[in-house]
């Protein structure tokens, strides 16, 4: 489940759109525009909802997550002039709906902009599924917000599993793309045993994972 940031007035009573998003399976969470720290909220989030009458606290709530972030924002406002709609997009937003919305319009560019930045990013070294993060560069990896420790060999297994989704992995493979001196303590049958760490660590049902399955005979598959 995608979960998403949605930064508001406390005074702007409509928010429906926050029903809409949980009915189309987004987790949200709110958090008014006079909250001045925004970093402790961003781990494990897909996107940010601005959601604001005022034009100057869009400006500054952009550029405030810019330096922090790069998940996608978006901008809801009542202004429609074309010089805010350019400083908007300048300060960092990716898109900017004016008010009156329609509210599944609005859920559909929110679940457009997560699959793009998704496609993107698993290009250049970010990989987001559900509440797992894996910043690749960094050899880092995030639970729902929370830094999972691993191993060297338990991180390498994981991204070249994450890095080829919805595909039947076979433990030959993996050993070879992953442990490249043989002369190590591993064998293709050890693989196993890296993938039941790497389970006890991410999933939160060791026995119906949600990220790594087995296929029996085979080898493993990452599941999008």
């Amino acid at each position: 489940m995608d979960e998403v940031l949605m930064i508001r007035d406390n005074n702007w009573e409509e928010c429906r759109v926050v029903e809409y998003l949980k009915i189309s399976n987004f987790k949200v969470t709110e958090v008014s525009s006079e909250e001045k720290e925004l970093d402790y909220l961003l781990p494990g989030k897909a996107l940010v909802l601005v959601v604001s009458k005022d034009s100057a606290v869009c400006f500054e709530k952009c550029e405030q997550l810019r330096k922090s972030t790069e998940i996608p924002i978006i901008v809801v406002s009542d202004a429609d002039d074309e010089w805010t709609r350019i400083k908007m997009l300048q300060m960092g937003a990716d898109d900017y709906i004016t008010t009156p919305y329609r509210e599944m319009i609005l859920v559909a560019t929110v679940q457009t902009r997560i699959e793009q930045f998704r496609r993107l990013t698993r290009i250049f070294g970010y990989i987001r599924v559900r509440e797992l993060v894996i910043e690749v560069m960094n050899r880092r990896v995030f639970l729902a917000g929370k830094e999972v420790p691993l191993t060297i060999k338990e991180f390498d297994v994981l991204v070249y599993l994450a890095q080829r989704p919805d595909k039947i992995i076979s433990r030959e493979e993996i050993y070879n793309a992953v442990w490249r001196d043989k002369c190590s303590d591993c064998s293709v049958y050890g693989v196993s045993t890296y993938v039941k760490k790497l389970r006890k660590k991410i999933e939160d049902d060791y026995d119906n994972p949600q990220y790594i399955e087995t296929v029996w005979g085979v080898g493993y598959r990452f599941v999008m």
